[in-house]
Formats: C-alpha cells, structure tokens, sequence
C-alpha cells in the first residue's frame, strides 16, 4: 500500500529530518539510515520494555517507515529528489535572526538569575550552618549551667541535712546520754568526703569537660605533649649520637620510637585519669526515684555484673539502716598481677557507697572510688571504674 502524498499534511524536508537527512539525500542514503534508526526504534529492539516507552517507539517507528515509504516512491517515479521546500525571504530571515537574538539575550538574562539564586542559596545554607553550630553552642552551656544548677541544689540539700543532723544530734546528746547512739545512727543523712582528693586532676578536667571551650584545651593539651615528648626525646637520643653525624638515621628512629611510646603512656594515664574525674563527678549526691531497699538490689546486682580480669568485687563492709531509711557499702576489687602467694594488695579498686532515704519512693545516693595501684595499672584500673560506674547508672535509670 503507497503512502499518502506528503504536500496535503508535510513536506519532504521534514520526512528526510524525520529519517535524519538533509533534503535531497539519495536513495541509499534512505534505505542505508532507515535500516539504522529500524534497528533503534522497532519494538522487537527497543531496549526500554515499559508501556509508554513501547507505545512511543512503535509510534516512531511508523514515522519513520512512512517517511522511507513516501520518499522511495517519489524516487522511482522520478529517479530524482523530491525538490526542497521554498527557501526563505530575506526580511524573513531577518526577523528570524533578530527572534534568535532575542531568544539569546533572554538566555543570558535567566542564566544570571539563576547564578544569583544560587549564590543566594549559598550564602543560606550557610548561615543555616552558622545559626546550627550556634544552636549547638548554646544548648552545650545550657547542659553545663544545668549541670551547675543541679549540683548546687544537691550541695544546698546536702548542707541542709548535715546541718539538721548536727541539730538533731546535739539535741539528743543534751537530753539523754543514752541518746548519743541514736544521734549517730541519724547521722547518715551526711555526706562522707571522698577517699581521695585530687585537686589537679578535677581543675584540669573540669575545663576539659567544658562543652564551650573543652575542644580547644583538649587540642592545646595534645600539642603541648607533643611538643614536650620531641624535646625530650631529642635531648635523650641525640646527646648520645652526633646531631649531623652519620648515624644520624638512627638517632631519629630512636627518636621516633621514643615519641610513641611517650604517646601510648601518656595518652593513657590522660584517659585513665578522665575517667577517674568522671566517675567521680557522677557519684556526687543526687536523688533518684527508687526506694532504698530497691537501690540496694540495683547496686549490689551492678557489682556482681562488673567482674573483670578473673577477679570479682568483695563486700568488706555492708550495712542497711533500720526501717529501710538507707545503706552504707564498701566493697573492693582485687586484681593480681603477681604470682600466687606475692603480695598484690596494691592492685585494688575500692568502692564506696552511701544512700539514704529521703521519702518512700525517693533515695538520695553517692558513691566514689579509690584506686591504689601503680602507674602502669591505672588503664586497666580505670576500665574496672568506667564500667561499674556505667552499670551503676544503667541499673538504677531501668526504672526511669
């Protein structure tokens, strides 16, 4: 079946554009990229087998089949190509550059437009980014501040309860001598003082700890180690070998290997340290809203879920008031190194631990820990502390 004559709806330019030719191509030229844009857009080859897609190449497919339809026929009718389409005036190509001109200019105006939009939402994003860290700034000192309030609170109610037992005490010391015993046992309402102060330590940290500023002394500290351990170990090293000598390569591995384990050691007492301070700073006084005897149970299954290195805690010293009104525990862990029979009582981690009820349902705790060991015991030591303090808050926080 011949094609219809393509002058009622189109022209053979747009059948040769159709087939991707110029105007006046030859008859091979329409079979050779006919058969080229078949292997394409047939549906037995099209690549993209979803129904649009399909139905959209069938349909160029057909397009492109009428097109070689209409043009084979024309050349073996006439054995020549169908002739062009009318060329264009010259005003009419005027107004067609000056249109492409316009188009152009329109161009440049909305891609600059869009280059300030960008650039705008450049500089928002980045003042998002700004207002972000600012937000996080801020909510850093407001924990800080609520951290100070809290333990200001506590320290007033400490203070308060120290006080109303001293009272108490004196009072009942003045009516009745037999009363003294009495007095004491209302005194553990006090806090105790911890095993050990460590003044240092706790200024030092404190501000390590500081959400505002504690990056930037911990990166101060960090140079100032290095620093301190390459003058050390430069000293040491090279006033045994000759500084521009020949043996000067292994001076500086000496060197080198004298920096890292200065690193590892004192990397490692810095941390131990850490968490001594932290651990400490978590056991001060605080309320929580557990009965006594459950606060007890919650401790006491802490200790047992917290052995380490072979090694279990043992309660030296364990004692609840009467009528459930509190506790006071100490209980220490022991961790060997030396052989069996050798004395080891210098490796021990102590934990102490006072609770008192300040309602039915509300217990006011505080713990610390002592740790007597060497120097070269306090990682381990401080793993022995971090985990029980964790399990400690872990425990007692179930019921939050």
């Amino acid at each position: 079946m011949s094609a219809p004559d393509p002058r009622t709806h189109e022209d053979y330019d747009r059948l040769y554009y159709r087939l991707d030719l110029e105007p006046g191509a030859s008859a091979a030229e329409i079979k050779h990229n006919y058969r080229q844009l078949a292997q394409i857009f047939h549906p037995d080859k099209w690549r993209h087998p979803s129904p649009a897609s399909l139905h959209w190449a069938s349909e160029q497919f057909k397009k492109i089949k009428e097109a070689r339809e209409v043009l084979e026929d024309y050349w073996s009718a006439h054995h020549e190509a169908p002739a062009s389409r009318v060329t264009l005036g010259d005003a009419h190509l005027v107004r067609m550059r000056e249109q492409l001109r316009d188009l152009q200019l329109r161009r440049e105006r909305l891609q600059g437009e869009l280059d300030s939009l960008q650039s705008a939402k450049l500089r928002g994003l980045a003042e998002f980014a700004r207002m972000q860290t600012e937000r996080e700034r801020l909510i850093g000192e407001l924990v800080h501040l609520r951290e100070e309030a809290v333990r200001e609170r506590a320290s007033a109610a400490a203070r308060r309860d120290e006080e109303q037992a001293t009272r108490q005490a004196e009072a009942d010391t003045a009516a009745s001598p037999a009363a003294g015993n009495g007095g004491n046992g209302n005194n553990h309402g006090t806090s105790f003082a911890p095993l050990e102060r460590h003044p240092v330590r706790d200024f030092f940290f404190s501000r390590f700890d500081d959400p505002a500023r504690g990056w930037l002394m911990t990166l101060s500290g960090i140079a100032v180690m290095f620093i301190v351990l390459f003058v050390v170990a430069h000293k040491i090293v090279f006033s045994v070998f000759d500084v521009s000598g020949s043996w000067r390569w292994l001076g500086e591995i000496l060197q080198g290997l004298l920096i890292a384990a200065g690193v590892v050691l004192v990397g490692g007492y810095a941390w131990a340290q850490r968490t001594f301070y932290r651990a400490d700073r978590a056991g001060r006084e605080h309320g929580m809203p557990l009965p006594a005897h459950e606060t007890w149970q919650r401790v006491g299954a802490a200790l047992r879920g917290t052995g380490r290195h072979g090694a279990e805690w043992r309660i030296e010293t364990g004692k609840q008031l009467p009528g459930n009104a509190g506790f006071e525990l100490r209980a220490v862990l022991r961790y060997a190194m030396a052989r069996e029979g050798e004395d080891d009582a210098h490796q021990a981690v102590t934990f102490r631990c006072r609770a008192r009820a300040a309602s039915a349902g509300e217990t006011r705790i505080a713990w610390d820990f002592g740790v007597q060991a060497p120097t070269w015991w306090l990682l381990p030591a401080a793993k022995v502390v971090r985990d029980l303090r964790r399990r400690i808050e872990a425990d007692l926080a179930a019921r939050l």
